[in-house]
């Protein structure tokens, strides 16, 4: 098992999977904009931004996602930002998952095994 985070998983957890779904949906949006609209020194934009803050005493940190774009339009641009929070929790290494993790003998954490 890898001591490092899998960013597909991460992603796609992030607000129970309708993060994925926006920045899909941002992401073409943005590209059709440019095509459509990018003369000149003109730019489309999509920006990810992850905030932690740890919750309590505990293994867990609240992941604030906020994703930002800037679409081109035929006269200007169009901007929005849409925020939310994901609770993870932290594994051994450090590790985030949905899943909570169970303690081994040596009270180090170690990632729930899925059959």
């Amino acid at each position: 098992m890898s001591n490092t985070t899998d960013v597909n998983n991460f992603v796609s957890e992030l607000e129970g999977g309708v993060f994925n779904e926006k920045l899909a949906h941002l992401l073409s949006d943005v590209a059709l904009g440019q095509v459509i609209h990018g003369a000149g020194n003109r730019k489309g934009k999509v920006a990810i931004d992850l905030t932690f803050q740890r919750i309590g005493e505990n293994n867990q940190v609240m992941v604030s996602s906020k994703l930002t774009h800037t679409t081109l339009t035929k006269r200007g641009s169009k901007s929005e930002t849409a925020s939310n929070e994901t609770p993870f929790y932290v594994g051994k290494g450090g590790v985030l998952t949905i899943e909570q993790p169970q303690e081994e003998f040596n009270g180090q954490f170690a990632l729930v095994q899925q059959n």
